[in-house]
């Protein structure tokens, strides 16, 4: 199975090509049933697993074990996993193959035939290794061993470490995203961004080759005449080119550079938002200087702009209130991956229906089929690096890395629309007393700044604002007059602590300035509920509901409290779904709203309307 669409038609689990925004139309899904083997005493390096031949168990793959879906049971002390799979040579000839694998937490080293050829440090990021050199022809044998540990000196996010908070969730290990093979020449694309400008109506393009060239980059925009909003969503993935198209085509010559960017004008622009997510088609062809075809991929973009004026957040030069919700990212038998695509695709549909236009990805970087469904369906999202808790080099190292590489990989998306490194001071809880602290922070936002300046960046979202382009804070009041008293006690005085509370956070440090930024809640509600008897490990804000009644009428009232907040530009609810022991979503775990879908849009889609 040597193209996409054989490869989507196979039985194999999360069959669909997994990096949407850059495309080629030939590959291998590696997904499905693998070899595997727990190494709880970390036997496995000095005893040769990687050319083990008997294997005690097996996996499905892209699902971390324990999970349902993985059909793998997990000691979840074990710290060390192997997996094994064979695979026939695709016979690629005159090309070099990569081994691409979505997401594997954390620790990653690969072999192929017995021969170590990579390893990777991350558990979200993207891993790319070139396997050419070691395929063998007819049978191939491929090894993946991954260590995790529970320590919070890496970035983790929810997952419950070497200590329990009542927000931690259970700990993932191992390959939690599809792993496939592309065949590439050795001078090939690896990855594109896009920015639009409203005034001038350009589009700008940069393109990242493997290495320096001195051929020619071609590139078309479309634009099908049958609007993207106009088609249903089981067949918005399959819009392609067709006769009635516009098009826009534009060569550029590489100049023995390896990075190459380009400007092509739209004259009439149909705007990317999340009420009409109109996309344009993007095929780029990498040439050689006589003409040769050695790249072409498949991708797309929404033109919008987001930028910060007077004190307001806008998208394509108007005002936007953000009406968002916390997504955690945990799904149903799958945990941190869906079962399949149509998992990712309801999910969004129901954010939108609940009355909200941005869903806040918390502490997880989450699949890219996501973001590909939410610029087709059109959701704002806020993009959020997992944390670290303990401060050292190794987090600084870690988090800089992969947060660097996250950026690169989903800065395409045109539903991503903020860029969110630190969350409520995680990892870096001693801003005010540690000057490195503070220091590292605002380094991250720089950098992230120097990597894209096409959106806002949050340095750390919650409290101890240092610096940023927009100023967000995290209130869970339990009535919503508390929230406008409270609110402007922190305008009057941005130095003073969020809360009461004795362990509260100031809302900004020292010698920083939030005046006229923008204002957002992006943390509150927190209402917890569940229709199960109480126990004592659930975890919610406040006292919780005994009845819907109860619960329909605190998050009325909130959403009342935040209605009356004029001085807000937006809010992100506290949270989609239930996860574990947080009862404090507005949906179950398995997706069925704890109230009626339409009473909970009309409460929330009013909030921030004009009069």
């Amino acid at each position: 199975m040597t193209t996409s669409a054989n490869t989507e038609s196979g039985n194999l689990p999360r069959p669909e090509y997994p990096r949407p925004i850059l495309r080629r139309d030939r590959w291998l899904n590696l997904n499905g049933q693998w070899d595997f083997a727990q190494d709880p005493k970390r036997v496995g390096s000095n005893a040769g697993w990687q050319n083990r031949v008997d294997w005690p168990g097996s996996i499905i793959v892209p699902f971390a074990p324990g999970t349902q879906a993985s059909c793998c049971s997990i000691d979840p002390d074990v710290e060390h996993v192997w997996y094994h799979r064979t695979f026939d040579n695709p016979n690629w000839y005159d090309e070099e193959v990569l081994l691409n694998i979505g997401a594997c937490d954390y620790i990653t080293n690969v072999y192929l035939n017995g021969h170590m050829i990579g390893s990777h440090s991350g558990g979200y990021s993207p891993i790319r290794i070139n396997i050419t050199a070691a395929l063998a022809d007819g049978e191939n044998h491929l090894v993946i061993a991954v260590k995790d540990s529970g320590s919070w000196q890496q970035p983790r996010g929810k997952q419950a470490g070497d200590t329990r908070w009542p927000i931690d969730y259970d700990a993932v290990i191992g390959i939690w995203q599809t792993v496939w093979l592309e065949p590439v020449n050795k001078v090939h694309i690896q990855s594109l961004n896009y920015a639009f400008e409203m005034s001038s109506r350009n589009l700008s393009l940069t393109i990242d080759l493997s290495e320096s060239f001195d051929g020619e980059v071609r590139i078309a925009v479309t634009k099908n005449k049958e609007s993207t909003t106009q088609a249903s969503a089981k067949d918005v993935e399959s819009l392609g080119r067709s006769v009635n198209t516009e098009e826009y085509t534009i060569s550029q010559l590489c100049q023995q550079r390896s990075e190459i960017k380009a400007s092509i004008h739209i004259s009439t622009p149909l705007l990317w938002s999340a009420d009409c997510p109109e996309l344009y088609d993007v095929t780029v062809r990498l040439l050689t200087a006589e003409g040769e075809n050695i790249d072409i991929v498949s991708s797309y973009t929404g033109l919008r702009e987001v930028t910060v004026e007077d004190g307001k957040l806008q998208i394509n030069g108007m005002p936007v209130y953000l009406r968002g919700v916390l997504d955690q990212g945990y799904f149903p038998q799958g945990w941190y991956t869906p079962v399949d695509d149509a998992a990712m695709r309801e999910d969004i549909q129901l954010t939108k229906s609940l009355g909200f236009n941005l869903v806040r990805k918390h502490q997880k970087a989450e699949d890219p089929r996501y973001l590909y469904w939410a610029d087709r369906l059109g959701l704002m999202v806020w993009s959020e690096m997992p944390s670290g808790r303990i401060f050292s080099n190794s987090l600084v190292e870690s988090l800089t890395r992969e947060w660097a590489a996250l950026v690169r990989r989903d800065q395409a998306h045109p539903c991503i629309i903020c860029w969110v490194p630190f969350n409520e001071s995680w990892g870096v809880w001693h801003q005010t007393s540690r000057p490195q602290q503070r220091a590292f922070v605002d380094g991250i936002y720089h950098l992230t700044k120097t990597l894209d300046q096409t959106r806002p960046v949050v340095a750390n979202d919650g409290w101890e604002f240092s610096s940023g382009d927009l100023w967000t804070l995290h209130l869970y009041d339990s009535a919503g007059g508390d929230l406008s008293s409270r609110l402007s006690q922190l305008q009057s005085d941005p130095y003073s602590k969020v809360s009461d509370a004795q362990d509260s956070r100031v809302a900004t440090l020292p010698d920083a300035d939030p005046t006229g930024l923008p204002i957002l809640l992006t943390e509150c509600g927190g209402v917890g509920f569940t229709a199960q008897v109480q126990q004592e490990e659930h975890f919610a804000y406040g006292t919780w509901p005994v009845n819907q009644a109860e619960l329909l009428a605190r998050v009325t009232d909130l959403g009342q409290g935040l209605s009356d907040l004029n001085a807000l530009q937006g809010f992100v609810w506290t949270q989609l779904t239930d996860v574990q022991q947080e009862i404090n979503g507005l949906l179950y775990f398995n997706r069925q709203p704890k109230l009626p879908i339409d009473q909970l849009k009309q409460i929330f889609s009013s909030i921030g309307e004009s009069d």
